[in-house]
């Protein structure tokens, strides 16, 4: 079953985008990749998980594509590695034909693929500058509909778990793990320590919002710090691990230039953790972290959602005056905001922080799950619900 998402912005980035004739959307196992572009326009999928179609693909590239007529999509062409030289060749032909006025015929191909780390090798090696990045990742809060936290935090935005709610979520994230993460990733990345690097994962994942400190997970594990830091990295490629930066300039000395650890989707954070039930989580000390990552991701969303790049960092001062979410929005303006389970107005020592960059911060943000917003002295109160609404405003 298909669970909608946003339709009228992100398929009209995706229509509008005319750089390149060859589009690439990428994003982790099972987020609707394939469905998306099922529901958004009339393009035959060419499944290249199919064991006779990828044969018939590697044999013959040039005969295997000629056989379909426009546009198509290519699902997992990573699995049929020999399309790519083909897919250059007929990109440079048309861009030869178009250059001299020739009769050319039009080029309308999508690629998707879940292993990033494929992926980026393969378009890299034969379509640098020849094809379009749009990203996709699990569904938003805004997408889901609905507010409840213990849904959401642990069954994240999977779209098969909102779909089918019998379905039990420990199950199907544990699935995902030890198919994406355990076997695809490590396969591709060509990991030799597949525990070290799966136990790296689940250490990422306990320290959500925490600065990164990539030399004790390193201790915790028996790896070195470079390791580490090399993990962290694939993760991050194949949309599973968000690496938060901080804002900072050079002529402020009071912030911290640490980056923070987020996860793309937060059931699968909390299932890394251990979690698999809602009470004893929700009395957690982590219960706050995991409602951080939310609060980012959904922001993320908004942009990525859009084809736009999602600009966030996050302030922290050595004199540990922090602010969750620093967010640029056009023409130069600045969102602040912070996410918490109950509102509170931001303190004197925040505002003082953000006069300090002598940034255009336009407005101040306190998301919480609320059903209504209201006004706090030096900030606004946004429900996690209406923050797609909101933007939406701020960025009009």
């Amino acid at each position: 079953m298909w669970i909608k998402r946003d339709f009228e912005y992100f398929l009209s980035s995706l229509r509008q985008e005319k750089a390149h004739p060859v589009k690439v959307l990428k994003g982790p196992r099972q987020v609707g990749k394939t469905s998306l572009l099922e529901h958004g326009g009339k393009y035959l999928i060419v499944q290249l998980d199919d064991f006779q179609t990828r044969q018939r693909a590697q044999e013959n590239p040039r005969l295997f594509l000629d056989q379909f007529a426009q546009p198509i999509v290519l699902d997992e062409a990573t699995l049929a590695p020999e399309l790519f030289p083909e897919l250059k060749r007929r990109v440079d032909d048309f861009r030869s034909k178009k250059r001299r006025n020739l009769e050319s015929k039009e080029i309308d191909i999508w690629i998707t693929g879940s292993n990033q780390t494929l992926l980026d090798r393969a378009v890299q090696e034969s379509l640098a500058g020849r094809a379009s990045y749009f990203d996709l990742n699990t569904l938003s809060v805004h997408e889901i509909g609905e507010l409840n936290l213990s849904k959401i935090m642990l069954k994240g935005g999977w779209p098969e778990l909102h779909a089918n709610p019998e379905m039990p979520p420990t199950r199907y994230i544990n699935e995902l793990i030890s198919t994406f993460i355990e076997k695809d990733i490590v396969a591709a990345a060509g990991i030799e320590r597949r525990a070290a690097f799966v136990k790296t994962t689940a250490l990422a994942a306990g320290r959500i919002g925490q600065l990164f400190n990539a030399s004790d997970i390193a201790k915790n594990v028996g790896v070195e710090t470079s390791t580490v830091q090399s993990w962290i990295a694939k993760l991050q490629q194949n949309a599973i691990v968000r690496v938060l930066l901080p804002y900072f300039t050079n002529l402020n000395q009071r912030l911290i230039k640490t980056p923070k650890i987020y996860f793309e989707d937060v059931g699968l954070a909390s299932r890394l953790q251990g979690w698999t039930e809602y009470n004893p989580l929700f009395t957690s000390p982590l219960f706050g972290h995991l409602l951080e990552n939310i609060g980012l991701i959904e922001i993320s969303r908004f942009f990525s959602n859009r084809g736009e790049v999602s600009d966030v960092y996050f302030l922290r001062s050595k004199e540990k005056v922090e602010i969750d979410f620093l967010v640029r929005l056009p023409n130069n303006r600045w969102l602040a905001a912070e996410m918490k389970s109950t509102p509170v107005d931001f303190t004197r020592q925040q505002i003082d922080l953000l006069r300090s960059l002598s940034l255009n911060v336009v407005a101040n943000w306190v998301i919480a799950p609320t059903s209504e917003s209201f006004e706090f002295e030096k900030s606004r109160v946004v429900p996690l619900l209406a923050v797609h609404k909101e933007l939406a405003q701020l960025c009009s």
